[in-house]
């Protein structure tokens, strides 16, 4: 099978990482592969937060728990939106036409990369409850959000600590070909 295919089937969303840092080398290709991905008109309107300072990732991680409280958001005891991952990207993107569909490319850029050098990924939404915590613009001061961005989604990378599963059943009767 192609090797490209094979990592595209093979990617899952890891939930439990080794404490251990990626090189700086892996989180640049990382970031590259993200900052490689397509764009609408080739806005390449996307600003990536790399986040690898655990208390920073500590307090994203108290401030969305608060804010999903807040909103009445069960969840786990001892649930950790990062898996305990060592490292955060936090995507936002500048407000126009097509952005959160340019950050969703990046994502999937970012993973299929993570994944092809034996990283593991997971994508987050949960930080996005940060601003149901706290004031809008001191969350995207800390995070390095531009001004006339606004966040998307995170993603959090870190070497498997297991085995990854294999693939849950794909749902059936969601494609039409039309020929």
């Amino acid at each position: 099978m192609n090797e490209t295919v094979n990592v595209i089937l093979k990617r899952r969303s890891v939930r439990d990482y080794k404490p251990d840092m990626i090189t700086e080398e892996e989180l640049n290709t990382i970031v590259e592969c993200g900052l490689y991905a397509p764009s609408a008109k080739n806005k390449q309107n996307w600003h990536f937060t790399v986040v690898t300072n655990k208390d920073k990732i500590e307090e994203m991680n108290r401030l969305a728990l608060e804010g999903m409280e807040r909103l009445g958001i069960e969840k786990e005891d001892n649930f950790h939106i990062f898996y305990h991952a060592p490292v955060v990207i936090v995507i936002s993107s500048k407000i126009e036409g097509y952005s959160e569909i340019n950050a969703g490319c990046a994502i999937e850029n970012m993973a299929l990369g993570a994944k092809a050098m034996g990283i593991g990924s997971c994508i987050i939404g949960e930080t996005r409850y940060m601003y149901h915590q706290a004031n809008k613009a001191d969350i995207d001061r800390v995070l390095k959000i531009p001004e006339n961005y606004e966040h998307d989604i995170s993603i959090c990378f870190g070497y498997p600590a297991l085995e990854e599963d294999e693939a849950k059943p794909r749902k059936e009767n969601v494609v039409d070909y039309i020929l």
